[in-house]
């Protein structure tokens, strides 16, 4: 298990506002928040849970950000590439799911035929 603390995550919601050329004030401009409340979470010294899912949809509008709370994170831009990639991951997964599904269905006529 990996030590993630608020200041970790405030890190790495600084790391996206900066990639983004953007200042703590138009964040909070864009989301109706106060300055300090993104000041606040960037330092690691506490936010609201409302103002983190606010942030986590403003910034998946641009960025990867589904590994914000995971051991390793690091900034991915989201473009045509980028979700070509997770669409290809995410149809190869449905595919294995398939057929696993269909196998374990014709397993099961199998053995409802040998009776």
């Amino acid at each position: 298990m990996h030590n993630l603390d608020l200041k970790l995550i405030g890190e790495r919601f600084r790391m996206l506002r900066t990639e983004l050329d953007l200042s703590q004030k138009q964040i909070a401009e864009q989301l109706d928040v106060h300055q300090n409340a993104i000041s606040r979470l960037e330092k690691g010294i506490g936010a609201s849970l409302e103002l983190f899912l606010k942030l986590v949809s403003f910034y998946s509008n641009y960025f990867v950000v589904d590994k914000i709370l995971a051991k390793y994170f690091s900034v991915v831009r989201k473009d045509d590439s980028t979700m070509s990639y997770l669409d290809d991951v995410a149809i190869e997964k449905l595919k294995q799911v398939q057929e696993d599904f269909n196998k374990g269905v014709a397993d099961i006529i199998t053995l409802l035929e040998m009776d």
